[in-house]
């Protein structure tokens, strides 16, 4: 399963948001909304919504997101065709305008999905 960390904040949905639609400008945005809360593990827009209220501009909460949740959802709201291997990328390449970089937990979680080297001993 295709999963990406990111800071869970409005500025970043936004900017995520904004790439997917960029990406599939069929997709409409209130479909995106639904399908970016499911791929959080969200049941809804709505129950997304109020935990994103919540968060503050000095709390960081790190979402994993699910890129064939978000596929999913998107399929099942109609749209067909969509690759999750290009919304993986999409997801990947966005300028998150509230970055979490430098910080230790980023670098823990990248260090726990870096693939072993071939040649180690571990």
């Amino acid at each position: 399963m295709f999963c990406e960390i990111i800071k869970f904040s409005q500025p970043n949905l936004a900017a995520l948001k904004k790439a997917i639609r960029r990406q599939y400008p069929t997709v409409r945005s209130s479909h995106v909304d639904e399908a970016l809360a499911s791929s959080f593990g969200f049941g809804t827009y709505a129950s997304m919504l109020a935990v994103l209220h919540q968060v503050t501009g000095s709390t960081r909460l790190m979402v994993q997101m699910s890129t064939a949740l978000l596929q999913l959802r998107l399929e099942q709201l109609g749209y067909v065709g969509l690759d999750v291997v290009m919304l993986r990328r999409v997801s990947m390449e966005v300028s998150y305008p509230d970055p979490w970089l430098g910080d230790e937990l980023e670098q823990s979680l990248i260090r726990r999905h870096l693939p072993e080297a071939a040649n180690s001993d571990a």
